[in-house]
């Protein structure tokens, strides 16, 4: 086999970084989004501690579920770019959303919540099932054909 016959790899480590980032960079400004309409117009006229309540479990809320369907999607984005190694990639797009949500939480929380142990767990499933599932239909695809 001659170097022209050898398919190329299509490795996207750094994409699969990137990814990571923007997956937790919409679940924040979902967040955001979500407290700031609370705050002007469904919940208007409350006390500030109201809103902080609000915001807190927004927070915890959205940061779980939130985090983990936008990993999932963005882990799912990446696999179309991706010849091989498609699990791996949606662990490292995980991974990488996890590093950047404690790396918030410990600038912005001082801390790191019990509630980000459970939002890692579900965000290295997600990505894991998203290569995996993208796994599957590649080898289903190719056995139709």
């Amino acid at each position: 086999m001659t170097s022209s016959q050898i398919p190329a790899r299509k490795d996207r480590w750094l994409r699969a970084l990137g990814y990571g980032f923007l997956a937790e960079f919409a679940t924040v400004i979902t967040i955001i989004l979500i407290v700031q309409a609370y705050v002007h117009i469904f919940g208007r006229g409350l006390t500030d501690s109201d809103y902080a309540a609000f915001g807190q479990k927004v927070g915890r809320t959205v940061g779980v579920v939130g985090g983990t369907i936008y990993t999932y999607l963005f882990a799912q984005l990446l696999m179309r770019r991706l010849t091989g190694r498609f699990i791996e990639h949606g662990i490292v797009v995980a991974l990488s959303a996890i590093a950047f949500s404690i790396a918030g939480s410990v600038v912005g929380h001082q801390g790191v919540p019990a509630a980000y142990l459970l939002a890692s767990v579900l965000k290295l499933a997600a990505g894991a099932s998203a290569g995996f599932l993208y796994l599957r239909s590649v080898s289903l695809n190719r056995n139709v054909v």
